[in-house]
């Protein structure tokens, strides 16, 4: 039941997204506009970042309080 997509129409129905762009703030933030807008109410919108602030990201949308951090490259205890 997992998928990747490059597609922002896939997502409507999504009960999780896991972003996983650049290491860039601004270009996160400008993702996660973009999911706001499309998933459903509740989705969970989640960032692959390893070290950007998730409350900076999630300050773009509607519905902070769905967004997570979910990093699975490195282990988030040895990164800078």
């Amino acid at each position: 039941m997992i998928r990747g997509t490059t597609s922002y129409d896939h997502l409507a129905e999504v009960d999780l997204v896991i972003e996983a762009v650049f290491e860039d703030l601004a270009i996160k933030q400008t993702v996660f506009k973009q999911l706001d807008a499309v998933c459903k109410p509740g989705a969970i919108l989640a960032s692959n970042t390893s070290y950007q602030d998730i409350d900076a990201i999630a300050t773009v949308t509607r519905r902070p309080q769905d967004v997570i951090g979910l990093h699975f490259f490195s282990p988030a205890n040895v990164m800078k």
